[in-house]
């Protein structure tokens, strides 16, 4: 077995031994794991700060008692009920975003969190680009995204959910622009149009 020494912060020794010691590990052996599991994920190309961001995803979505499909199959899906009922399968996902957006702004208490999250679960999530930029001090924003669905049905749905979430966080939507998976909003915050 080799040894070695390594140098860390105060801060980050504390936080490490704390952590270890409520784990009820040695020192020793909650580093091998550690630093063992961090190897693995960087010599497979990933980061080791995409683990804490992948954990707190997780952690959120069990908030939400998420099941996850294949995004073709919720595209489908939702084109079928849209097809059935436009204005029902619309309202579900207003009342989609309004009901999750409370838990959200736990994990993101501004809309700039909220960016930082989208960006955070990006590995998780079907959009492949979100964007959010400030403008007049942050009460209005612009917000485009790239990924929302492959069908207009399941992007215009997306844009339900997304204007109840901004709703929810005090924004009013002023104008928008939507095309097959990609959707374009311009937001003010109330009282601010």
């Amino acid at each position: 077995m080799a040894r070695t020494n390594i140098s860390v912060d105060q801060l980050v020794f504390d936080e490490f031994s704390s952590e270890a010691q409520r784990q009820n590990k040695t020192l020793f052996a909650f580093a091998n794991e550690s630093l063992s599991t961090i190897a693995k994920i960087a010599a497979e190309g990933g980061n080791p700060l995409d683990l804490y961001k992948m954990w707190r995803a997780v952690t959120l979505l069990k908030q939400f008692d998420a099941i996850t499909f294949p995004s073709d199959f919720i595209d489908e899906l939702v084109s079928k009920d849209y097809t059935r009922d436009k204005n029902g399968t619309l309202k579900m996902f207003r009342d989609l975003g309004s009901q999750i957006v409370g838990v959200l702004k736990i994990a993101a208490g501004n809309l700039d969190e909220l960016s930082e999250l989208v960006r955070n679960f990006a590995g998780l999530l079907p959009v492949k680009q979100f964007t959010l930029a400030a403008k007049d001090d942050k009460n209005k924003v612009e917000i485009s995204v790239v990924g929302a669905g492959r069908k207009i049905e399941s992007t215009e749905c997306a844009l339900e959910f997304l204007t109840s979430v901004l709703n929810g966080y005090g924004y009013n939507v002023t104008k928008k622009e939507v095309n097959v998976g990609t959707i374009r909003i311009w937001a003010s915050r109330r009282g601010f149009a």
